[in-house]
């Protein structure tokens, strides 16, 4: 998502920048491949079922790719962690804390739902309530409701991710200002953690009883683990054990990657709907690979790190917040179409998707510039009335997608 908080990141330690912000190339590009992973679980659906053994395991391998999400999740809880511990002792915490994340996430969130509700009479847009959810920030949690939400071609579906950060950030600013010591932040993180995971596992147990099968998705009370393991990841990086977690980082990312591919191959895919495992502790493990990939792009010049800096994959991770609220709309209005009429005088399905996906790709790409330079960026400007760091305040603070 995205798509939200500070790509710079806390520089830990360092005595001669306290409560400083070193840019982290590399977090750009993880922010790059979770957005990609959206894009391609949104852009190249096509038929569950086909005669060929590779486009059915490319369909398999599209149904997961959702996982991109719990990415974003896992860097954003990392990210905004780093940036509460390190800026305890700023005058205003939480006003800074909050006025900054303002303004990098509301203009767009709300300047799209403003737009979306002028066009309810003209378009004939059914919203039968749900405007007020999604007003406040609680659509996600309002999954007993049974009434349509009816914006076609728009679709403001993916905001749900939007709503769980938004929510956790009501309340872990003041859980971190209160308990301030990082240890006291591991075992707080781990415990609720635990906690989500036996939430979720009773909601599957049940969920012949529901009738939403989000529940052991979306709600912030059965995702926000996926948010918490990067606060974890972020909390162990200022204890002794810093380096030692580095160390692990892949090891543990290798071995959660095993576990996914064997579920993945067990399942046909990840999906969540149907089984048990993977809406329980499948995606608990989902959190922790995550969160020692971040770990691995940490380690000086490794690997991972220099792979991660790509700059194509800085450049989806940049721009990846207006991409992720504009690309499900742009989807609804050009892929079908696109797909019919390839499909009409080529009879090639393949092509029909690819035609579709790039084109919607490449518009949205389009959306997400101009939104953030002529829409998004004045209202970034103003954060420098709002720094964390006084003295150094003004134009030069750091990256515009700073939060």
């Amino acid at each position: 998502m995205n798509r939200t908080p500070d790509l710079a990141s806390p520089r830990a330690g360092d005595p001669q920048n306290p409560g400083g912000f070193a840019h982290i190339p590399a977090l750009d590009g993880i922010r790059g491949l979770a957005i990609l992973l959206v894009l391609f679980c949104h852009l190249f659906w096509s038929n569950p079922q086909s005669s060929s053994r590779l486009f059915n395991l490319l369909s398999e391998i599209r149904s997961s790719s959702y996982i991109g999400v719990n990415l974003f999740f896992v860097l954003s809880g990392f990210l905004i962690t780093g940036i509460l511990l390190d800026t305890l002792h700023v005058p205003h915490f939480f006003k800074t804390f909050y006025a900054r994340r303002t303004l990098r996430i509301f203009p767009l969130y709300y300047g799209v739902l403003i737009f979306l509700l002028l066009l309810t009479h003209p378009l004939h847009f059914v919203w039968s309530g749900w405007q007020y959810y999604f007003l406040t920030y609680t659509a996600n949690l309002a999954l007993w409701r049974t009434q349509p939400l009816s914006l076609h071609p728009f679709n403001i579906d993916p905001f749900w991710s939007l709503q769980v950060e938004e929510q956790f950030y009501l309340v872990w600013p003041f859980l971190v200002f209160r308990v301030k010591r990082a240890q006291t932040i591991i075992r707080i993180s781990l415990i609720t953690c635990f906690a989500i995971l036996l939430v979720r596992v009773v909601i599957v147990a049940l969920r012949s009883h529901f009738d939403n099968i989000y529940l052991p998705y979306s709600p912030t009370f059965s995702c926000a683990d996926n948010l918490l393991y990067g606060c974890c990841l972020c909390a162990l990086l200022r204890t002794s054990a810093r380096q030692r977690v580095l160390e692990l980082s892949p090891r543990v990312f290798a071995l959660g990657a095993a576990i996914l591919l064997c579920t993945a191959a067990l399942y046909h895919g990840l999906e969540w709907q149907t089984n048990f495992f993977v809406p329980t502790l499948g995606f608990s493990i989902v959190g922790i690979t995550a969160a020692a990939l971040i770990a691995m792009t940490l380690r000086p010049a490794s690997t991972t790190q220099r792979l991660f800096e790509n700059p194509t994959l800085r450049f989806f991770g940049k721009y990846s917040y207006g991409i992720y609220v504009f690309h499900y709309s742009v989807e609804g209005m050009l892929s079908t179409p696109i797909r019919q009429i390839v499909d009409e005088r080529l009879h090639f399905k393949v092509l029909g998707v690819l035609s579709g996906a790039c084109a919607v790709l490449a518009v949205t790409i389009l959306l997400a510039l101009l939104s953030y330079h002529f829409y998004e960026a004045p209202f970034l400007r103003l954060k420098r009335y709002f720094s964390y760091n006084r003295k150094a305040a003004a134009p030069r603070q750091s990256h515009p997608v700073a939060g």
